[in-house]
């Protein structure tokens, strides 16, 4: 397998094999892992939320139909 290097893109070379891009840049990738450990954080908080949100409210429904 050999890599030539991409016209105009920076760190990006084609396989020779497969014609496949591959992004050789470190730091772009360790930036994009960064970025995906943040968002999967901040929708594991919101999964969180919304499953307090919902339990409250079966509570408060149970509490008002008892009445």
């Amino acid at each position: 397998m050999s890599l030539i290097p991409v016209e105009g893109m920076d760190g990006f070379f084609r396989d020779s094999e497969t014609n496949a891009i591959v992004n050789k840049n470190n730091e772009d990738y360790q930036a994009y892992i960064a970025n995906r450990k943040k968002l999967l954080s901040n929708q594991e908080r919101i999964d969180s939320l919304e499953d307090k949100v919902d339990t409250i409210l079966d509570i408060l429904s149970s509490l008002a139909n008892k009445e």
